[in-house]
């Protein structure tokens, strides 16, 4: 899970930092950190520019334009996609004692959870320009109504597809558990 990451990146990136200086900042799995690094620029999280061969990334404190939003949508729902083909050709997500998830499963949840944690990120911050007036409310009613329906398909994919009561069960109370957990500090 590399959305772990995300309060601290945005935490340091209040001025311009380099990677390697982020990564030494936070520490941690240098991968990952430059993973979210790179989906926090998709999401318009953060601003990028080339410092000689290297980047640099700084906090972006302003709206969203319309085309940054559509972009990023895009990214969102071809990841989507990817999902929805695993889903398909996953028959089973259950070890045989119904109990725990295979590993394969697992990973498929761990990359679902991360995109619908990233999708709740830009409600979050929507809400919040929102009450501080850099967005418009008929915007914000838009781009949340999509967001929310995106994250929707995905669940609903799932439950849909592995309908055995403990595996539906199973998956409901893996993403319950990470939601209590969820809170982020943008």
């Amino acid at each position: 899970m590399t959305t772990i990451y995300d309060d601290k990146i945005l935490q340091v990136t209040s001025n311009w930092r380099f990677t390697n200086d982020i990564v030494r900042k936070i520490g941690g799995d240098k991968s990952a950190i430059i993973y979210r690094l790179k989906r926090l620029e998709e999401m318009n999280y953060l601003e990028t520019k080339p410092d000689k061969n290297k980047s640099v990334y700084k906090k972006m404190n302003k709206a969203q334009s319309e085309y940054d939003f559509l972009k990023m949508m895009e990214v969102f729902e071809t990841n989507q996609k990817t999902e929805l083909n695993v889903i398909k050709q996953m028959p089973r997500i259950m070890m045989n004692d119904g109990i725990h998830f295979r590993k394969k499963g697992l990973e498929l949840l761990e990359h679902i959870q991360e995109e619908v944690v990233s999708a709740y990120m830009i409600i979050i911050r929507l809400n919040n320009q929102e009450k501080s007036s850099i967005i418009s409310h008929s915007i914000v009613i838009e781009r949340k109504e999509r967001l929310e329906k995106y994250i929707k398909k995905i669940m609903n994919f799932i439950l849909n597809r592995y309908k055995e009561k403990k595996t539906v069960t199973a998956i409901q109370e893996y993403f319950q558990k990470y939601i209590e957990k969820f809170e982020i500090k943008i």
